[in-house]
């Protein structure tokens, strides 16, 4: 697991959906290799000490499972379903100046405090049914976008400290579980039969098409005509 800068994109073929360009995808066939994923992940986890955690969060933590199955329907045609399921696990908002945080730390609380409060704004514009939903304010919420107000299920864990002295992070955690109730979402199973999958995969080698040649025309990058044509033979084998 190499550290590298992941960058977010819409999915042409998929409405609302985001794919991640540099995220890398492990096959697993088994829950025990499921687990230790899982866990190499969270090893990875950014975590400092704090005057009010001794085991602060740095960063958010998302963990996706992807499961394909393949069933035949009622006329004999072979189905493809997919199911995804995100694990997500939001680090605290927390008081710059309580915490003590300073220079690094102090950016990486701000920039926590910042992807939460987008979060907030998105919560307030699915409930409110505003015409813009500010998901493209934050990198969280558009890897989120699908889980709210989209085509999934979603289940919110608020947690709270019991101490008096967190009384502000717990009456701002409470504020988003109890707006985030009223969003309505739209389940759908997603599912595909043979002649959608070939239509999916040609839009999909169309657009890396366009993309290849836009890149190759683009000013200051340069691919010789050789490593052009065999990417353009290895798309339309």
């Amino acid at each position: 697991f190499e550290a590298q800068k992941l960058r977010i994109y819409e999915d042409g073929a998929r409405k609302g959906s985001v794919f991640i360009h540099g995220l890398e995808e492990l096959i697993v066939h088994n829950k025990n290799e499921v687990y230790s994923i899982l866990e190499k992940g969270s090893m990875r986890r950014q975590t400092a000490a704090t005057i009010l955690n001794a085991h602060s969060s740095r960063s958010h933590t998302v963990f996706s499972i992807t499961v394909n199955m393949k069933e035949n329907n009622i006329h004999g045609e072979d189905i493809l379903k997919t199911g995804r399921l995100y694990l997500v696990d939001l680090a605290g908002s927390e008081n710059i100046g309580r915490s003590g945080a300073v220079d690094r730390r102090a950016r990486e609380a701000g920039t926590i405090n910042q992807s939460l409060l987008t979060l907030g704004r998105v919560i307030f514009a699915l409930v409110e049914k505003t015409k813009h939903i500010p998901y493209r304010e934050s990198k969280l919420t558009r890897l989120l976008q699908d889980s709210l107000g989209g085509r999934t299920k979603t289940v919110i864990i608020a947690t709270i400290s019991p101490s008096a002295y967190s009384i502000e992070e717990t009456l701002s955690t409470l504020d988003y579980a109890q707006r985030a109730k009223h969003i309505k979402n739209r389940p759908e199973v997603n599912q595909l039969n043979k002649k959608g999958l070939i239509k999916e995969y040609t839009e999909t080698i169309e657009k890396l098409k366009k993309d290849l040649i836009a890149t190759r025309d683009k000013n200051g990058i340069y691919i010789s005509d050789d490593s052009f044509g065999n990417m353009q033979n290895t798309m339309a084998s």
